[in-house]
C-alpha cells in the first residue's frame, strides 16, 4: 500500500498567529518564513539587502525523513538594489488534498517589477519522494532598467543573466572543527547531468568551487547532492529551464545560484518565460550511476598550491586539503591561505613533527599564512556575547631582519574591508630556535562581527617556520558572588 497524502496549509499559535507550515497528515513538511534575518546569514551578506526575505524552509523529502534542503529563496535577485524582496500575498489551493499549490507573491520596493512563486507540492510513489514544482513568474514593470548601456545590469550578445533563487542544503558544510554536538558530516559530491551531455562533478571542499559550473542542464536534468543512502536531495530543471539555467556553488556554504538567461526579445515579452524547477529525492542508483559516469575532477590550484595545510584548532601542519577532492575526516575545513612572496607548506622540518608553515624571502615587505574562519559563521559552534580566543604557536627564525616575525589575531568581517586592529605577539628577529608566541583577544566582539583572522606573518627578509599551533575559546564573564537570601 502506497503512502497518501494529505496536503494542508496551517498557521501555529503561540502568543499570536506565528509560524506558516506546509503538512503532509500531523507531519510537517516545510515551512514558510518571512522573517528578519540576523547573524550569521545577514552579517555574512548572505541575504545582503534584503532584510526580511521571504524563504521555505526545512523541505523533507520523504515521509517520516529528516529535512535536506535548508531555505529556497522565494523572491528573485535581478540586479544590485532589485530584489522582490517585499511579501504581498500568499494564497493557496488545494487544501486537505493530494496536491497543494501554494501562490507567493512579492514585489521590488522601486517598482521595477513583480514576482510570482508558484509552488504544487506533490507524491511520487514510484521514488517515495515528495516532489516541490516551482513555477518562477517574474512580470517586469520596466525592462528598459536592464537595457541601458553602463548601468549595473545591461544586455550584451548573451542577453542577460537574472538569479531567480539561491537555495542550501540542511547541514551541509561539515563542521569546519569537530566540537561537542555538531552535525555529522553525509555529503562528498556535487553531480549534474549538463546540457553537452556530460556528468559535472565537484568534490565537497571550500577550494573546489573555482571550478566551472554548469552553464546548462539537458532537459529535466538534475543537480544532486550525493552520497547519502535515501537522502540525495535533487534539483531538477523541467523543459526549457535546463537550456537557459546556469549554477554557481558558494564556498562559504555551498548554496547553489541558479540564474535563467533572457534575450532582449524575450526580457521585453510580457512576461518572459517562467523558470520551472523540481525539488525532489534522487534515487540511490542515479546517485551511484551519475558519480561513476562523471568527468575527471580539472587540476585545482591556489596561488600554485594543489595542496593546502588545513586548519585545526590544535595543530602541527601535518594534515592537508587536497584541492581536487572531498574534504578528509569528519569535517570540512577551510585551509590556511598564502598570502605573498616566499610562502611554502615545509614538509622537512618542524618542532614536533615534519611539517611547519614557512615563510622564506630576501625582499622586505610581509608575507604570511592566513586562516579568516575561525567564526560563528563559517560552521563552528555558537558564540556567545563573552567568547574570546587564546592563540599560541611556536616560532623559529633564521636571519630575519625588518620588524619581524609573529603571530597575530583580529576580529574580522566576511565581505567588507576590514577595519579592526591587530592584536599582536611580540617579533622575533635575528635567528630564534623555537619560541612560543600568545595572544589573547577578548570578548564582547563588535557589533555584526561573527569570525575572527589568524596571521602568521613575517615582516622582512629572512626565515620563519610555525608550528604546534593552538586555539582556544575562552570566556570571559564578570565573577558573580552568589548573595544568599535571610532566613523567612
Amino acid at each position: 500500500m502506497g503512502h497518501k497524502s494529505r496536503f494542508t496549509f496551517r498557521t501555529h499559535g503561540g502568543v499570536t498567529a506565528g509560524e506558516e507550515w506546509i503538512y503532509d497528515g500531523d507531519q510537517p513538511l516545510a515551512r514558510l518564513e518571512c522573517v528578519t534575518i540576523e547573524q550569521p546569514e545577514q552579517n555574512l551578506r548572505y541575504f545582503d539587502r534584503n532584510l526580511k526575505p521571504v524563504n521555505l524552509r526545512d523541505l523533507r523529502l520523504s515521509p517520516g525523513g529528516r529535512p535536506l534542503v535548508s531555505g529556497v529563496q522565494m523572491f528573485w535577485n535581478l540586479a544590485p538594489g532589485i530584489i522582490t524582496s517585499e511579501l504581498v500575498e500568499v494564497r493557496t489551493e488545494g487544501q486537505a488534498s493530494d496536491r497543494l499549490v501554494l501562490t507567493v507573491i512579492t514585489a521590488d520596493p522601486g517598482g521595477v517589477a513583480t514576482s510570482t512563486r508558484v509552488l504544487t507540492l506533490s507524491f511520487d510513489d514510484e521514488s517515495c519522494s515528495y516532489v516541490y514544482d516551482f513555477t518562477a513568474h517574474l512580470h517586469l514593470h520596466s525592462p528598459e532598467v536592464f537595457d541601458l548601456a553602463g548601468g549595473d545590469v545591461s544586455l550584451d550578445d548573451e542577453g542577460v543573466r537574472f538569479e531567480y533563487c539561491d537555495p542550501w542544503y540542511c547541514d551541509v558544510p561539515a563542521p569546519t572543527v569537530e566540537f561537542s554536538g555538531m552535525w555529522p558530516k553525509r555529503y562528498s559530491h556535487l553531480l549534474a547531468e549538463c546540457g553537452d551531455g556530460t556528468v559535472w562533478q565537484m568534490p565537497l571542499n571550500h577550494m573546489a568551487t573555482g571550478i566551472p559550473s554548469p552553464q546548462s542542464f539537458v532537459p529535466d536534468g538534475l543537480f544532486v547532492l550525493a552520497h547519502e543512502p535515501g537522502n540525495n536531495p535533487a534539483f531538477q530543471f523541467v523543459g526549457d529551464t535546463a537550456a537557459r539555467t546556469a549554477v554557481g556553488v558558494c564556498n562559504w556554504g555551498y548554496d547553489i545560484h541558479l540564474s535563467a538567461r533572457y534575450s532582449r526579445d524575450e526580457l521585453f515579452s510580457s512576461p518572459p518565460p517562467p523558470p520551472r524547477f523540481r525539488i525532489r529525492l534522487c534515487p540511490d542508483e542515479t546517485a551511484r550511476d551519475l558519480l561513476a559516469r562523471a568527468a575527471p575532477v580539472p587540476p585545482i590550484e591556489y596561488l600554485g598550491f594543489a595542496e593546502l595545510p588545513l586548519y585545526e584548532r590544535t595543530t602541527s601542519f601535518e594534515k592537508g586539503l587536497r584541492l581536487d577532492r572531498p574534504s578528509p575526516g569528519p569535517t570540512d575545513p577551510w585551509p590556511w591561505l598564502p598570502r605573498g612572496d616566499g610562502t611554502d607548506w615545509c614538509r622537512t622540518q618542524g618542532r614536533s613533527g615534519q611539517c611547519s608553515l614557512k615563510i622564506s624571502k630576501d625582499s622586505t615587505g610581509s608575507s604570511e599564512w592566513l586562516m579568516d574562519r575561525e567564526s560563528d559563521g563559517a560552521w563552528t559552534q555558537n558564540w556567545t556575547a563573552a567568547t574570546g580566543f587564546r592563540v599560541t604557536v611556536f616560532a623559529k627564525t633564521e636571519a630575519v631582519e625588518g620588524r619581524g616575525s609573529f603571530l597575530a589575531i583580529r576580529w574580522a568581517t566576511f565581505n567588507y574591508p576590514q577595519r579592526f586592529p591587530y592584536v599582536s605577539s611580540p617579533k622575533l628577529t635575528g635567528t630564534c630556535d623555537w619560541t612560543k608566541l600568545q595572544v589573547e583577544i577578548h570578548g564582547p566582539a563588535p557589533p555584526d562581527i561573527s569570525a575572527v583572522c589568524l596571521i602568521l606573518r613575517q615582516d622582512g627578509s629572512g626565515t620563519t617556520w610555525f608550528d604546534d599551533l593552538e586555539v582556544t575559546p575562552i570566556n570571559h564573564l564578570p565573577s558573580i558572588e552568589r548573595v544568599h537570601p535571610p532566613n523567612g
